[in-house]
C-alpha cells in the first residue's frame, strides 16, 4: 500500500472537475475522499468505481454495463443500464468512458498517477 498523488478529471452530468489529491494505491484498487466528500475506489482489476456519501453508494460496473444505486435513507437498490464507450488502463493512468443508456449524456473517470 502506498500514497499517490493523482490528477483526477471527472465529467458527471455535464459537470466537469479537475483537480490533484492525496490517494491511497494498493495493488490496482485507489482510494481517495473527493472534493465533495465522496469515498472513492476505484477497482482497475475489475473495472468498478464505487463511489459513496451519506445519502447514496453508487456502484459503477463497466463489465456488467451496469450502475447500481443504494438510497441509504429509502434503503432502496436502483440499477440504470450504462454503455461503456471507452476502457483504458495504462501504468500512470486509468480512463472510463460511458453513456446512460436513459438519457443522452456521456460521463468520465480519468485518473494519472503522478511521478
Amino acid at each position: 500500500m502506498e500514497r499517490k498523488e493523482i490528477s483526477v478529471y471527472t465529467k458527471l452530468e455535464k459537470n466537469e472537475e479537475n483537480y490533484n489529491i492525496m490517494a491511497i494505491k494498493n495493488n490496482n484498487v485507489i482510494k481517495y475522499i473527493d472534493l465533495a466528500n465522496n469515498k472513492m475506489v476505484i477497482d482497475m482489476e475489475n473495472d468498478i468505481i464505487t463511489r459513496e456519501n451519506s445519502e447514496y453508494e453508487f456502484t459503477l460496473d463497466f463489465k456488467k454495463n451496469k450502475i447500481f444505486i443504494y438510497a441509504k435513507k429509502l434503503k432502496m437498490d436502483f440499477i440504470k443500464e450504462i454503455k461503456t464507450l471507452i476502457l483504458t488502463r495504462k501504468k500512470n493512468s486509468y480512463l472510463v468512458r460511458y453513456s446512460l443508456m436513459e438519457e443522452n449524456m456521456v460521463n468520465e473517470y480519468f485518473v494519472k498517477f503522478k511521478n
